[in-house]
């Protein structure tokens, strides 16, 4: 199976620190308003793309972020459930994030053989490539500057 990891910040969603943002949320469509009134949008086509992979990879999540904070947001657009051992951890080791949903892949039976992971920040790069030798990695709004792009650029590579 192929392994599609994801960063949330800049990535999936316009807000750069999700974890900064105070419940309640109010959600409205693809964006949501806290308790302070700031504003998170989905970028254009996630909900699109991630129905798509869903059907393509094993889908997961890298990100350094708060849980109590960030999985309320995926669950209040009706994401979270696309998800499979999803790594929501205040810490910038996306590697080891990323290995132990590997570990817990192969735990329920997946053979995971590619691993793919999508941030729209390249400093987390060298520590993942470093613990998961072999990872494609795709600069978010660099090598592709929209999800059907990054959707066109998933099909090109097998």
């Amino acid at each position: 199976m192929r392994l599609l990891v994801l960063d949330l910040d800049g990535t999936l969603w316009d807000h750069e620190d999700a974890s900064q943002l105070e419940p309640p949320y109010h959600f409205s469509d693809d964006c949501l308003t806290d308790s302070k009134g700031e504003r998170l949008c989905l970028f254009p086509g996630v909900r699109d793309f991630l129905k798509w992979a869903s059907k393509r990879f094993l889908l997961s999540i890298a990100s350094w972020n708060v849980e109590e904070k960030v999985r309320p947001i995926l669950e209040g657009f009706d994401l979270w459930d696309y998800f499979l051992f999803p790594k929501i951890e205040n810490h910038p080791n996306k590697g080891d994030m990323i290995l132990r949903i590997i570990e817990e892949l192969h735990s329920i039976g997946y053979k995971v053989e590619d691993i793919i992971y999508v941030d729209d920040r390249d400093i987390h790069v060298d520590n993942v490539k470093m613990a998961v030798p072999g990872v494609d990695f795709i600069h978010m709004w660099v090598d592709v500057k929209s999800f059907e792009e990054l959707k066109q650029l998933l099909k090109m590579m097998g």
